[in-house]
């Protein structure tokens, strides 16, 4: 079955309804990072943090296999944060030679107050929108967030 083009070789209707999303997913990334400035961590911290939150407590080589980065990578960035009083370091009881990290009460509070400025700032643009829309547009990106991990 053939599918319409918009007359450029190759692209089908599809194609363009998918680079359309991408577009206005860039766009949306691009705009909410506006509201980082007051953050007190750079956006590479609220990752780092925010995954080990998420895996807690975690040894270091599962931080950098969520991030899809390099291990070397991830360490730099784990002392940092662990200088910065962010992380805590503990034996891994199943490993000795290893660690694991989670976050420190004042990581933790720091990550919080990034995602509360982040939540101000959706809480202000969608302030027009209803309740139903809302929560369609939060599962539609689970979704799409679950897809994208799969798709790796």
């Amino acid at each position: 079955m053939a599918q319409a083009t918009n007359g450029a070789v190759g692209t089908t209707a599809t194609d363009i309804s998918t680079a359309d999303l991408a577009l206005a997913l860039f766009d949306v990334v691009r705009l909410s990072r506006r509201s980082r400035g007051s953050d007190a961590i750079e956006p590479a911290a609220v990752a780092v943090l925010s995954t080990v939150e998420r895996l807690r407590p975690a040894r270091p080589s599962d931080v950098a296999g969520e991030l899809h980065l390099d291990l070397s990578t991830v360490s730099r960035h784990l002392t940092r944060l662990e200088d910065e009083g962010h992380l805590q370091r503990t034996e891994d009881p199943s490993d000795r030679r290893s660690c694991r990290v989670e976050l420190s009460d004042g990581g933790r509070d720091a990550l919080f107050a990034v995602l509360a400025n982040r939540a101000a700032t959706l809480d202000s643009a969608l302030s027009s929108w209803n309740p139903q829309d809302r929560e369609t547009l939060a599962t539609l990106l689970r979704n799409l967030a679950r897809d994208l991990e799969a798709a790796q």
